[in-house]
């Protein structure tokens, strides 16, 4: 729009940082500049310097100031078109712009949600994140707890769904705390421990914590019903080493049949997955990801389930979970399993219930996007 020539790729892509910064964040814009026409002048000599001044000082005169003054800016990728040509530009890519996602990712999104809904899930996933803590007390522990963290400026608000679990507006400095050392909190998204409560631990039951990780889950089972027989595998013996649950801890692949059939009452199985779900707290997976690896955990996925399948009792209840919402790794896996075994869809939880399915969107929940199916083995 304002360069009549093609542009170093080094001056372009720091045209496009300043551009950002002036438009979306709050600094001022002359002070943004003058920092950009001193790095160009480092690395490019004065007639970078002077290149990349004019354009700025031209975007603020011709575009920013018009715009703030004569056309409220419902969404982001507005003002795009009016830096990139002025002109009007397909969703996916304004979208994609504007928001800073890739293309194929806001494409899948448009195609299931429409245009509305695809910008506000990108902006949602864009706001800084706010975390969730567990605690493992009660009464006056919990108390002291909570009141130990504020007095260090650490605010605990009550969750939504889940009782034992909070909203804090800092992370570091709890994870650094003693008393998140000794086990009595764990840093986990409400969705996350929504999975847990659908499994619905009973005395007596002999569950598996399949792909366990570190424990957290395990660790939950465990406090929601104690006289429970858990056991927890994974092929990673770095994070079973700090899963508690010690004597009941099984190095090795799920999806190599490790077990003998009909022994568990219940499976959890909160799969490796795509992600897609936590972009908000690790922007970094959006770039990382491409569509085949959705498809690519989709099919890890269904191995693992045909993998534990005959290990769960008749009538015994597999959890499957996944902290995402494409349809690959969540509907479209169910109805390929309806294909091999025969099971009843239960509802897995009383709220964002969704076919018999609890699917959490992160812009409508405002929690990890997450998908939960409880599968009743007849």
């Amino acid at each position: 729009m304002f360069a009549r020539r093609s542009i170093k790729p080094r001056l372009k892509y720091l045209l496009w940082i300043t551009l950002y910064q002036i438009s979306f964040m709050k600094k001022s814009p002359y002070h943004v500049i003058k920092e950009a026409v001193e790095f160009a002048k480092q690395k490019d000599g004065i007639y970078g310097a002077n290149f990349v001044n004019a354009i700025l000082r031209r975007y603020i005169n011709e575009v920013l100031d018009v715009i703030k003054k004569n056309e409220p800016i419902s969404s982001i990728d507005m003002l795009y078109q009016y830096i990139i040509n002025n002109k009007p530009m397909p969703s996916e890519k304004s979208i994609s712009i504007g928001y800073s996602f890739p293309e194929w990712m806001v494409i899948r999104w448009l195609k299931r949600y429409g245009e509305k809904e695809t910008i506000r899930l990108c902006a949602h996933l864009n706001k800084t994140p706010f975390f969730t803590v567990r605690i493992e007390a009660v009464d006056k522990e919990r108390e002291d707890i909570i009141r130990h963290f504020e007095k260090k400026g650490i605010t605990f608000k009550s969750a939504r769904f889940v009782n034992d679990a909070y909203y804090i507006n800092k992370l570091a400095h709890v994870i650094d705390d003693p008393v998140f050392k000794r086990g009595l909190l764990f840093v986990q998204d409400e969705a996350s421990q929504l999975a847990v409560i659908a499994v619905d631990p009973k005395r007596g039951d002999v569950i598996l914590d399949a792909c366990c990780g570190f424990g957290t889950k395990t660790a939950q089972i465990k406090w929601l019903a104690k006289e429970t027989n858990i056991f927890s595998i994974d092929r990673d013996m770095k994070k079973l080493s700090k899963n508690r649950n010690k004597g009941n801890l099984i190095k090795g692949d799920v999806a190599a049949r490790p077990f003998k059939e009909e022994i568990f009452d219940k499976i959890l199985l909160d799969a490796p997955c795509s992600s897609v779900g936590i972009i908000r707290k690790h922007p970094e997976i959006k770039w990382r990801l491409n569509e085949k690896d959705i498809i690519r955990h989709g099919r890890e996925q269904l191995a693992m389930i045909e993998s534990l399948w005959p290990s769960l009792k008749k009538n015994g209840c597999f959890i499957y979970s996944v902290c995402s919402f494409e349809p690959e790794e969540t509907l479209l896996l169910i109805e390929e399993l309806k294909k091999k075994y025969k099971f009843v869809v239960e509802k897995p939880l009383p709220i964002l219930f969704n076919n018999g399915y609890f699917i959490s969107l992160p812009h409508e929940t405002d929690l990890d996007g997450f998908f939960i199916a409880r599968l009743k083995k007849q």
